[in-house]
């Protein structure tokens, strides 16, 4: 097996563990400028809270457990795994909207491509550990 996809499990958590802490951040100290990227309009500082919660504060636990799966080597496939269901599971939501109702906008699809871009390394991730 080359080098490249012996590293890349590993590599790929630490990624993204790193960039989802990094947008749990970004939405926990200014969520304004995203919601405005998204186009999402809220009526109520409830719901500011609410996506603050998800968007900052899961994303932050989850970054964490990406975290800790890339450097205890025990958790490398329970954490690879995740990657490609939660990928596959936000490809899956997107699309709905993207596809079916129309809604979408410049921003949503660069997310779109970097979720399906991120499928296809999670599953090369995850072949790579079985092939080990």
């Amino acid at each position: 097996m080359s080098p490249l996809m012996r590293l890349l499990p590993v590599t790929f958590l630490y990624l993204n563990g790193a960039i989802y802490f990094y947008v749990a951040y970004l939405f926990l100290t200014d969520p304004q400028p995203w919601f405005e990227a998204l186009e999402i309009s809220l009526r109520d500082p409830i719901g500011y809270t609410e996506l603050r919660t998800l968007y900052g504060g899961f994303f932050a636990g989850f970054s964490v457990f990406l975290l800790l799966c890339a450097w205890k080597k025990e958790w490398l496939e329970a954490g690879t795994m995740l990657l490609v269901v939660s990928y596959v599971g936000l490809v899956a939501a997107r699309s709905w909207g993207i596809l079916i109702e129309n809604a979408y906008n410049d921003f949503i699809l660069q997310i779109y491509i970097a979720e399906w871009l991120s499928v296809v390394l999670a599953l090369l991730a995850w072949f790579a550990l079985k092939r080990r």
